[in-house]
């Protein structure tokens, strides 16, 4: 879409920080009230305004127009995310027993299918703006699926009792764990939207090819995902994160070493098995940190973090202008190293 408009990276860097800018504040101002409406009508909420947003952007011809469809379609899915993690707690809970990997395991099988459907759609001669109209049904069926779900109680509208409106983001542990939340999502953020770039226009991958390589990091995240639970539990929070963030600097630096696909794209399967730890670990012990409250708990965590997965691309943007988009990806592997030395402060391991 950005070869369609016409648009360098330091435009596309701006429509994108747009885009974090309210999805940020949608998640500040409203995420709590995930606790105090209930889960399903906040979903339903925050997937109309997705839909929205993304529909705007296969209408979208010129760059105002795109730009006020990125607005939308961030804050809706800033919510959406919020939702859905909230309910993730819920369940942890009422189970007794963590899922949240597993759950984000299907986010990023999701990537893998979207990353191979519309590289072979693009490939095939469908215009982007088809592409954008085909994620819709998909979205209405789950935003559907969820609403009408049995959810766990455990949580459900207990914020109205609790004060769910309270800001946590005076918590120290809390803000900790949404760092290092944040510079996951950052490194996430930033695979998802330039890596594409970088196979296609930086080193001439073909569109089919390029694809694959985001495929192969999401594919990447959801086998970290489906595999790593049982790490997680058997090694504890703090290694895990600790390996995750070693492994995600090194994985970048592959990548970016040389030019030869399979060095390249095995550069993302390593980043993408290590990021696959970080996220699921920060959003399982948000709601930790704040027993009855995970609305609110997991929007400090999401605005932290969220905004380092919007916030991010547009860093890449700015410094691609200036240094090249080769340069810039080194973002992910400093984002890395710090991982690790955040993870060096939180606590010890203890048994989940």
């Amino acid at each position: 879409m950005s070869r369609s408009l016409g648009l360098s990276p330091g435009p596309l860097g701006l429509a994108l920080f747009a885009g974090a800018l309210a999805s940020m504040l949608a998640m500040a101002l409203l995420g709590w009230t995930a606790d105090l409406l209930g889960r399903r009508a906040f979903v339903a909420a925050a997937s109309v305004a997705f839909a929205a947003g993304v529909a705007g952007l296969s209408l979208a011809r010129g760059y105002a127009a795109f730009l006020a469809a990125l607005v939308l379609l961030y804050a809706g899915s800033g919510l959406y995310d919020v939702g859905v993690n909230a309910v993730a707690v819920d369940l942890e809970r009422a189970l007794r027993r963590r899922v949240m990997s597993l759950l984000h395991a299907a986010f990023s099988g999701g990537g893998v299918l979207g990353a191979l459907s519309a590289g072979a759609l693009l490939s095939a001669g469908a215009g982007y703006r088809l592409v954008y109209l085909l994620t819709l049904p998909p979205l209405g069926v789950a935003a559907a699926a969820l609403c009408l779900a049995r959810l766990p109680e455990a949580e459900e509208g207990r914020g109205k009792k609790e004060g769910g409106g309270a800001p946590l983001y005076r918590n120290g542990p809390l803000l900790l764990v949404a760092a290092i939340a944040t510079l996951g999502l950052l490194s996430e953020g930033e695979m998802e939207h330039w890596s594409g770039i970088y196979l296609r226009q930086t080193l001439g991958f073909s569109a089919l090819l390029g694809g694959s390589g985001v495929a192969v990091f999401y594919g990447a995240m959801a086998l970290g995902r489906l595999a790593g639970a049982p790490l997680v539990l058997r090694y504890g929070n703090r290694r895990a994160l600790l390996g995750a963030g070693l492994l995600s600097a090194l994985g970048m630096l592959l990548s970016l070493l040389g030019t030869w696909p399979p060095l390249v794209v095995g550069g993302f399967l390593v980043v993408g098995l290590a990021l696959s730890a970080v996220v699921p670990v920060a959003f399982s012990l948000a709601g930790e940190l704040s027993p009855g409250r995970a609305g609110a708990g997991i929007s400090v965590v999401t605005t932290l973090g969220y905004g380092g997965f919007l916030v991010g691309p547009v860093i890449v943007g700015g410094l691609a202008e200036l240094l090249g988009l080769r340069a810039a990806l080194g973002v992910i592997a400093a984002a890395g190293l710090l991982i690790f030395a955040l993870a060096l402060r939180l606590g010890r391991p203890a048994p989940p």
